[in-house]
């Protein structure tokens, strides 16, 4: 958020795999289900998602960054309302 990213492109291609490890167990938990797999297509889709409501949050978005994929990202895959999901899952 507070630097200058010079190849936002390069970075996402050598790190997509590290920013969505995770997407993928917490869809297993959101689901309540252990055997939920998601295709790469989506988890980058997801990732690219999450990233973007990161950048919403600080008064940026995806499309900021032009060289970068724009995700496709469709509530089922979460199973919902991420905004709802949020608030079922306070403690």
């Amino acid at each position: 958020m507070f630097c200058e990213v010079t190849n936002p492109k390069q970075l996402w291609d050598v790190h997509w795999e590290s920013l969505s490890d995770d997407i993928e167990a917490m869809t297993r938990r959101e689901r309540d289900d252990l055997t939920v797999t998601l295709s790469e297509d989506a988890l980058k889709d997801c990732a690219l998602y999450e990233i973007d409501q990161v950048l919403i949050r600080n008064g940026h978005h995806l499309e900021d960054f032009p060289t970068l994929p724009k995700s496709n990202y469709v509530f089922s895959v979460h199973g919902g309302n991420r905004l709802v999901q949020e608030e079922l899952a306070y403690d």
